[in-house]
Formats: structure tokens, sequence, C-alpha cells
């Protein structure tokens, strides 16, 4: 009794008075709601792409908003539904910390408006602390609403507070779920652990919008190396740093990296160039918004792709960067870790390296021989052309949902 009377004032404690009154008005009004559920019947045909987050974020633009941008233009009746865009209306990115009363009543908002989109088919991407919302629509619809996973990242171990995980929550997606969509194979292998159906749409960028540049540069401009991303993690920062030394072996002041992004960690990688960069020309870019990136890319020469850290996050990723930089007809260079040696051959469409003395060999090899950047880079944007697309994407997409169209 004793134990028992702990546990309670623990998840008190943790979820506060507030929340737990607000969870519990929703289980109470849930045959309400349940009810009124049935003014609203769902269309087969009609896709609702679930995000938590926003445009702002990479998986969000590129597997909700570039899919649904995409399955409409083949004539589906789809929608997005963003906690960010749609449901709190955030300016920018949402604050970093977010209490648990502000995420459930996020997520009432959110499954009402699910209810109103009449939608037969949820694609929830990268589902995580939203299961109750989910569960509660498919409760609502039984029969008539089909939810599908979507898990493009190593999400196994996001916790939300200390309490609860991904990890913890895949039965219940698991169970409402027809099955689940990934973005690599590693991914494949760890959820055909929990799924009946595991299918792989790698995410892959639009050909319209990543395009190859129509201008010529000087024979004497700087040849511009480039990496983009974020520096939110410490294996950011040690990707980051990898390059800075990759270039420190060039000592050739033909060259220079650029560094596109911003995060906790963008001071410490300023700093860290300071002391390693005596011969290498770095420049950090800051922050760049996601619609002015096409353009930056056709303006550099090579694209820059390393993954230093070997772990389940790494090998997880689909190689979003890679592809663009290919759209956009630029060799790459990227390391022998994860995805990026599946679609790529080495010395056609980009290189791979092991290590940095290997990474430097074949950013010297690019450096010196602009018909060679040239040449890879008009074979790259061909396989983007051929295989490699948003299009490509949808068209799988389509046929797993099953849509008539």
């Amino acid at each position: 009794m004793v134990s028992l009377a702990r546990k309670l004032f623990t998840v008190i404690r943790v979820l506060g008075l507030p929340s737990i009154a607000l969870l519990g008005a929703w289980v109470i009004f849930f045959p309400v709601l349940w009810i009124y559920a049935r003014f609203f019947p769902r269309k087969s045909d009609r896709v609702l792409f679930w995000t938590n987050e926003g445009f702002r974020v990479a998986p969000s633009r590129l597997r909700c908003y570039g899919f649904c941008a995409e399955m409409k233009k083949r004539g589906a009746d789809a929608s997005v539904l963003s906690f960010w865009d749609h449901i709190a209306h955030y300016k920018g990115l949402p604050p970093f910390e977010i209490s648990l009363f502000r995420r459930i009543l996020l997520l009432f908002n959110a499954m009402m408006a699910a209810v109103h989109s009449r939608a037969g088919i949820l694609f929830a991407q990268r589902p995580f602390y939203e299961f109750l919302p989910l569960l509660c629509l498919k409760i609502m619809y039984p029969f008539s609403l089909k939810i599908w996973t979507d898990v493009d990242d190593w999400i196994y171990e996001y916790s939300l507070g200390s309490y609860v995980n991904f990890r913890d929550t895949l039965p219940v997606h698991t169970l409402i779920s027809e099955g689940c969509v990934v973005s690599s194979r590693h991914l494949e292998q760890e959820m055909h652990k929990h799924y009946n159906r595991v299918e792989i749409i790698p995410t892959f960028p639009d050909a319209t919008m990543f395009q190859p540049s129509t201008d010529s540069k000087p024979g004497e401009a700087l040849v511009v190396f480039a990496w983009t991303g974020t520096l939110f993690m410490e294996m950011n920062l040690k990707d980051v740093v990898f390059l800075i030394r990759a270039f420190e072996l060039l000592k050739d002041d033909r060259a220079v990296l650029e560094i596109v992004g911003a995060g906790h960690f963008l001071d410490e990688a300023k700093r860290e160039a300071d002391k390693i960069a005596k011969h290498a020309n770095v420049a950090f870019l800051g922050w760049r918004e996601p619609e002015t990136m096409p353009d930056y890319y056709a303006g550099i020469d090579v694209g820059l792709y390393p993954l230093t850290t070997h772990d389940d996050f790494s090998r997880s990723k689909s190689p979003t960067k890679l592809f663009e930089y290919m759209a956009c007809g630029k060799p790459t260079v990227a390391t022998d870790f994860g995805e990026a040696p599946r679609f790529v051959e080495h010395g056609v469409t980009a290189f791979i390296a092991a290590t940095e003395e290997d990474f430097a060999t074949c950013c010297t090899l690019l450096l010196n021989d602009p018909e060679l950047r040239k040449r890879m880079g008009r074979n790259a944007r061909r396989k983007i052309e051929t295989e490699y697309n948003i299009s490509a994407a949808a068209s799988k997409l389509s046929e797993i949902l099953n849509l008539r169209r």
C-alpha cells in the first residue's frame, strides 16, 4: 500500500496537478468526443500528414510538406497538420522547453483538427508523445481511419521528461498502425522487430527546386567546399572539427571551407577553428532559411557529408544533404559510415573517404581538377533525375497507402 502511494505521489509530482486535471477531463469527456466525431466521417482517400514539428525542421518540411505537395500534384486529396505551424502558431522555432500542460493542450487541439479534417489516412511523421490523440482517433474511427507511422531518425531514446521515451510508446503505435515507413536500412531492421510491415522511403529532394547553376565562375575564384546542418548536438561539432582538420591538411589557399548552420555548439566550433586552422580558410556563415538553400548550393563547388560518430543515430540517417548536393550538380565527399555509400559510386558521383587524410586527398583531387568536378556533378544530377527524387518517393508512398489516383 505504501509502495502504491509513493508511485502515485511520484506521478502527481512529475506530471503536475494541472496536467493531471487536463488528462482527467480528456478521459471523462471522451464519450462526448466519440459522439461528436460521428458528425465527421472519414474519407478513405484523404491523407493527413501529421507532424509535431514544423516547416523549419527538415523532417517535417521534406516528409510532410514535401510529400504532400508532390502527392497533390498527382491529384491526391492531401494536407498537412503541423503542431508548430497550425496548432501553436509559433513564429520561427518554438521554445526549447514546453510545459507538459501546454503539450497536452496542443495534443487535444491537434486531435480535434484531425477529426475536422475527415482524413481516412493519417501519416504520423516521427511520432512520440502524441500517442494519446492518435490512440483516441483510432478508437473513434476503428475501421475507417488508417494510421501509418513514419520514422526517419533514431528516436528510440527521445524522452518526455524522465519517465517515458519513444521505446515505451512503441506498443501503442504498433497497435494502432497499419505499418511503419522508414528512411534507412538500419531503421528497417529495428522497426521490423515491432511492426509486421515496414517500408523504406529515403528522404529524396525535389529535383525541380534543387537544380544546377547555369552561371559560370571565373577561373581564379576560390573553390567553395560546403558543410550545412545544425550544431545542436556534440556529434555535429565532431563532424565540423573533422572537416577543419582535413582542410588543414590541404594547405591550399585556393579552397574555402564554408560552415552553414547554427546551434548550441557554434561558438565552440569557432574556437576549434581558431586553434586548428593555421593554413585552412574556414568561414562560418551562420543560419540560412530553408528557402534560400537551393540558391546557396547552386553557388558552391563541392558538398561535404561527414558522419564521424558511429552510433545508431548516424547509422539511421537518410543522407538528405548528400541528395541535395547531387541535385544541384555538385560532387560530394562523404565518409564511409551510414547510408551514403549505398547511394553513390565512388569516383563517379561522389568520393567516399574513411579518414581525415583520405578526405583531404579527395578534396585535393576536386580542387585541382575543374573538369572532374563538372563530370561528377553531371553524373550525380543524372542519378537524382532518374532515381533519387521526391517524385519517386511520392509514387512509392501512394502505392503503400493504396491510393486509387
